[in-house]
């Protein structure tokens, strides 16, 4: 496949699939009306009275453009329409819902607005770099201590649990070497992917890179959910597409017309701003730092009184309490799972956000406190933390934010 425009068409019609596939897997998380079981937090403050049937409206587009974008030709009339719209309904419902900018949904509407921008070779070419933006992003995320001894040691049992390796007899030195090779080769993937030999090698390893992540992250291995394992999948196509059969792909000579630059202009700020998440001016997730510890760790405890009280949405949320502790932790990635089936948005802004809108009907305010372990040291892995000892605090603490951490009013009450 070397044609641009049969490789523009078969990644146009790769994204529309894919985001159905998603879309689908996901669909609490786009389906689902505002409640008090199901908080939707915008971007924007004035966004909280947006009403439901305008998810609705925009879901339906996005779901029709989708299935547009499967028959569409790359350079057919009425691509750039069907593009339009795609972009159109998909940022509405990500900005009317943080937690729906998923990893896979900021990648979809990026490659989307590339190609619709500059529907040539250029447009490819951008593409191909925000692969490997994501590739050496995710990659440096994990080069932490924290990921060493936590996440990656979680990923390498979630590995070797469906061919029944017992590595509980592993001295920790072997252990942390296996695992520092996750990182590194992510890393050296994006390398092989922009080098003008090795390209097709970098392919190879990227397949075997989500295998490997497919087959860890499956239902033999973690058991996660299907939109992760769909996203893995996506990768394998993508990168066959994007690179098998394409010469010297990061070195192409382009005309540079007005929207070729502003590809280019968009591409590079989508390489540049994952730098500011090392200093806390960038969410995570469009940082790439996916299975990554970069993210704060959020434990909220309420008193056993107020569980009594919770109806039984929020009961089910409910975990064991720590050894010698009376508060009750509630489970916020359960939540995810259980309503949106997916992974919960990171950042300490939403989950903190999501936790007042969750509880604050329920609690009176000293029966709530929350315990925050900031972003650990690289070298270390160690965390500071801070302590909010009731929802007061944790309202003041909201304050702090330009982002918006007020919940969408509430259409419909699910018990």
């Amino acid at each position: 496949m070397t044609d641009n425009s049969t490789q523009m068409t078969v990644i146009q019609r790769l994204i529309g699939l894919f985001t159905i596939l998603l879309l689908t897997s996901t669909w609490g998380m786009w389906c689902l009306p505002a409640s008090s079981s199901n908080p939707q937090i915008p971007w924007f403050s004035l966004l909280c009275a947006v009403p439901a049937w305008v998810d609705l409206a925009l879901l339906a587009g996005l779901g029709l453009s989708s299935f547009l974008l499967i028959g569409e030709r790359s350079q057919s009339r009425r691509r750039w329409y069907v593009q339009a719209i795609y972009l159109f309904c998909f940022i509405g419902l990500v900005l009317l819902d943080q937690h729906r900018l998923q990893p896979w949904a900021l990648q979809f509407l990026l490659v989307a607005t590339v190609l619709s921008i500059s529907p040539d070779r250029v447009g490819l070419k951008c593409c191909r770099w925000i692969v490997v933006s994501i590739y050496v992003y995710s990659a440096v995320s994990k080069f932490d201590y924290a990921f060493l001894t936590g996440h990656g040691q979680l990923l390498l049992n979630g590995l070797l649990k469906p061919f029944s390796i017992d590595n509980s007899f592993w001295s920790e030195r072997t252990c942390l070497v296996i695992v520092s090779l996750f990182p590194i080769g992510e890393f050296i993937t994006a390398l092989l992917l922009l080098s003008h030999r090795f390209y097709r090698l970098g392919v190879i390893s990227s397949c075997v890179m989500h295998v490997t992540l497919l087959i860890t992250l499956g239902p033999l291995g973690l058991d996660h959910e299907n939109g992760v394992l769909l996203w893995n999948v996506y990768f394998i196509f993508q990168n066959v597409i994007l690179f098998w059969n394409t010469a010297s792909p990061s070195m192409e000579p382009v005309e540079l017309r007005a929207t070729n630059r502003l590809a280019y202009l968009l591409t590079g700020l989508m390489l540049v701003l994952p730098i500011l998440e090392n200093w806390g001016w960038y969410d995570h997730w469009p940082a790439w730092a996916v299975y990554s510890p970069r993210p704060e760790r959020v434990r909220v405890l309420v008193d056993q009184n107020a569980v009594d009280r919770f109806p039984k949405h929020l009961q089910s949320l409910c975990g064991q309490p720590a050894p010698f502790e009376e508060r009750v932790p509630i489970l916020l990635d359960r939540w995810a799972f259980q309503t949106r089936h997916c992974p919960i948005y990171p950042q300490l802004r939403y989950r903190l956000a999501l936790a007042s809108a969750l509880l604050d009907a329920q609690m009176a305010n000293n029966e709530i406190a929350v315990e925050i372990g900031l972003t650990p040291n690289r070298m270390t892995g160690e965390r500071e933390t801070i302590t909010l000892t009731d929802k007061v605090a944790v309202d003041e603490f909201l304050l702090n934010y330009q982002v918006n951490t007020s919940s969408r009013k509430i259409s419909v009450q699910l018990k």
